[in-house]
C-alpha cells in the first residue's frame, strides 16, 4: 500500500490534569520547568498523579505522542498514513491501538509481553492554558531498529519524526536507519524539534540525523533560538538554512513564520480563547503536511495549519472528536 506519510514515534497515553497556580509553583521549585516536558522516572510521575488526585482533581485520558496526534490528524483530514511505534501488552497498549485503527491509521505495532509498561505523559494544564509535561517513555525505550519498516518508507510520500524519541539511544539509531532508506527511495523527510529540552539535550544527534537528508523542519519560537543559539530572527533563519530549504517555527496566537524556495513565509495568528495548548503544535504538523501532500504550497499548508491550531486551543486534550477534523478543513476551504 502506498502512503502519504509514515512516521516513527513515541507512543504515549496522556494523563490530563488541570492544575492551579499554586501547583504549577510546586512542580517548578521540583525541578520540572513550566511549559516544557521532562522525562521522569515511572514512580515519581505516580507520585505527581497521587498528589493530584489526593486534591480532588480528576484526569482525562487519551492517546498522544508528538508524531502519533500529527499523524492522527493528517489522516482524518483525509491523507494516508501509516504509524510505526511500540507499546506493551496492558490496558494503556490495547488503548493506545486501538485508537490508531479508530482514527484510520494504519500499523503493523502488536503487544509487547514486557515488566516495562507503555508510555505514558502526565500533561497538566495550569490556569494561564499552558501545558507542562512529565513523561515516562516506558517500553519506548526499547525502540530498535528492528521495528523500521523499509516498505513502509519506500512507498511513501513523507517520512515525519518527532523529537521526542531521540532521548532513546534506540530511537536515535532507528532515526537514522529511517532517514538513510528515505535518502534512497526518494520519500521526503520532515522533522519536528518537539522541545526545547530536546534541542538543548540531544543537538548534536538532531543535526546528524538533518545533515543526513532533512526536506523540512518544524519548531517553535524556543526550540528555533535553542538549536540556532540566537534570538535573532534573520540569524535564526540564516543558520537553519545550512540544514534545510523548509522552515516552519510556530509562535502561538501570532502564527508562524518560516522559509521556502520562494522565499520568506509569514502567516498571522488567530486570536480565540485558549484553554489547553497541549497537541497544538502537533494538529499543526498534520495539517500542514497534509496541505502540502494535497500539492498546497508551504505557505498555503501554514495558513490551513494556523488554522487548525487555533481550534485545538479550545478545547481540552491534544486531540479533537473525529468529525471535527473535516469540518475544519471544510470550512477553512471555504473562506
Amino acid at each position: 500500500m502506498n502512503y502519504d506519510i509514515c512516521s516513527l514515534g513515541s507512543a504515549l497515553v496522556d494523563v490530563t490534569f488541570q492544575i492551579d497556580d499554586e501547583f504549577s509553583k510546586k512542580i517548578e521549585g521540583q525541578g520540572i520547568p513550566k511549559g516544557a516536558m521532562t522525562l521522569i522516572d515511572k514512580d515519581d510521575q505516580n507520585g505527581l498523579i497521587e498528589a493530584l488526585t489526593a486534591l480532588g482533581k480528576s484526569a482525562e485520558k487519551a492517546c498522544g505522542g508528538s508524531s502519533t496526534n500529527s499523524v492522527v490528524a493528517a489522516s482524518l483530514f483525509g491523507s494516508t498514513c501509516y504509524m510505526t511505534c511500540i507499546v506493551g501488552d496492558d490496558e494503556n497498549g490495547r488503548f493506545y491501538l486501538e485508537d490508531l485503527s479508530l482514527n484510520d491509521v494504519n500499523h503493523s505495532s502488536s503487544l509487547i509481553e514486557s515488566e516495562i509498561p507503555s508510555g505514558q505523559c502526565l500533561v497538566m494544564i495550569s490556569e494561564d492554558a499552558e501545558r507542562t509535561m512529565c513523561t515516562n517513555l516506558g517500553i519506548n525505550s526499547e525502540f530498535s531498529i528492528d521495528n523500521v519498516d523499509e516498505e513502509v518508507i519506500k512507498n511513501s510520500k513523507f517520512l515525519f519524526l518527532e523529537g521526542y524519541l531521540i532521548a532513546s539511544p534506540g530511537g536515535f539509531e532507528s532515526y537514522k536507519k529511517a532517514i538513510n532508506l528515505a535518502k534512497v527511495h526518494d520519500t521526503k523527510v520532515a522533522i519536528s524539534l518537539s522541545d526545547p529540552f530536546i534541542v538543548s539535550s540531544f543537538k548534536e544527534q538532531i543535526k546528524e540525523l538533518i545533515n543526513i537528508k532533512c526536506d523540512l523542519i518544524f519548531c517553535n519560537e524556543d526550540e528555533a533560538k535553542e538549536f540556532a543559539e540566537s534570538n535573532e530572527e534573520e540569524e535564526i533563519f540564516g543558520y537553519f538554512k545550512k540544514y534545510t530549504d523548509n522552515l516552519l517555527v510556530t509562535k502561538g496566537p501570532k502564527g508562524c513564520t518560516g522559509y521556502d524556495q520562494n522565499g520568506q513565509i509569514n502567516v498571522s495568528g488567530i486570536e480565540v480563547n485558549a484553554i489547553d495548548t497541549n497537541g497544538a503544535g502537533d494538529m499543526f504538523a498534520g495539517a500542514v503536511l497534509n496541505g502540502i501532500n494535497e500539492s498546497k504550497t508551504l505557505e498555503e499548508s501554514a495558513h490551513f495549519g494556523c488554522f487548525a491550531a487555533s481550534k485545538t486551543v479550545q478545547n481540552s486534550g491534544p486531540r479533537l472528536a473525529k468529525e471535527e477534523y473535516l469540518e475544519i478543513k471544510e470550512t477553512f476551504s471555504s473562506n
